[in-house]
């Protein structure tokens, strides 16, 4: 179960990672400004990376 887990999660950091990405670089895809959608995807971005290293430390170190 454990070795479930930890990739569930890391499937979801890059989830997170994509979505930001899609959002900062994503021409109109969401209906937001775009000051808007460049601020959310960095700090998506960044939750995702934050996420990942969490996961790291915990499951592969």
């Amino acid at each position: 179960m454990n070795s479930i887990t930890k990739y569930i999660a890391a499937l979801i950091c890059l989830v997170y990672i994509l979505l930001g990405a899609g959002l900062v670089w994503g021409k109109g895809a969401f209906s937001f400004s775009s000051n808007y959608s460049l601020a959310a995807g960095i700090i998506l971005i960044a939750y995702g990376i934050f996420r990942l290293y969490r996961i790291y430390q915990k499951y592969f170190s």
